[in-house]
């Protein structure tokens, strides 16, 4: 029973999600102490309520099977193109249990709340990654989320934050096609590079 439950403990799926959820613990940490936890989005912000709206239009529309990228709710009736427009179609679908339960303000605090663990978590694989090509062992990744630059970024520029999270994503990508080159790798490279999505 004790050898399993230590083969259990280094299970490398185990070792990611305590990794994943002690940076998403410290990444709700460093906001709570910045002092943007307690009340949803920035009230001085004026992008708060583009946001807010994209995340709760994201989840009507996957709800109603509706196109995303246009809405006759603003310059009625004619209609609006939204592809300028600050959407994130896969935070907004991520979010979408949350809208959906919560109303349309909670996204806006659980989604930069968790985004800089997701950023430390990205790059702390990217470091693995990368040491490996040395023979090495990594444990990087923090530095890269919870600087005070990208936490700043994930509570004022939603949609920034969250490209900024594909960059270590696409490098990552990058070195494992690298490291064993083949179609599927390359298929998650295009996928991951900002264009491909």
């Amino acid at each position: 029973m004790l050898a399993r439950s230590r083969a259990l403990a280094r299970h490398p799926v185990t070792v990611h999600l305590a990794v994943l959820t002690g940076f998403i613990a410290a990444g709700i940490a460093v906001s709570w102490t910045a002092g943007h936890l307690p009340g949803g989005p920035p009230a001085s912000h004026r992008d708060a309520g583009s946001y807010v709206w994209g995340f709760w239009w994201i989840a009507r529309q996957v709800e109603h099977f509706g196109n995303p990228w246009f809405t006759r709710y603003i310059d009625a009736p004619a209609g609006a193109q939204l592809g300028l427009h600050a959407l994130m179609p896969l935070p907004g679908v991520l979010m979408m249990p949350v809208t959906v339960a919560f109303g349309r303000v909670p996204p806006t605090t659980c989604w930069p709340s968790a985004c800089p663990g997701l950023m430390c978590y990205a790059m702390y694989r990217v470091g693995q990654a990368v040491a490996a090509l040395a023979g090495r062992r990594d444990r990087g990744g923090a530095f890269f989320g919870l600087s005070s630059m990208l936490t700043w970024r994930s509570w004022y520029h939603l949609n920034l934050a969250a490209g900024v999270l594909f960059l270590p994503l696409v490098l990552e990508a990058a070195v494992r096609l690298t490291r064993r080159p083949g179609w599927r790798r390359a298929v998650v490279l295009g996928w991951s590079s900002p264009g491909g999505c």
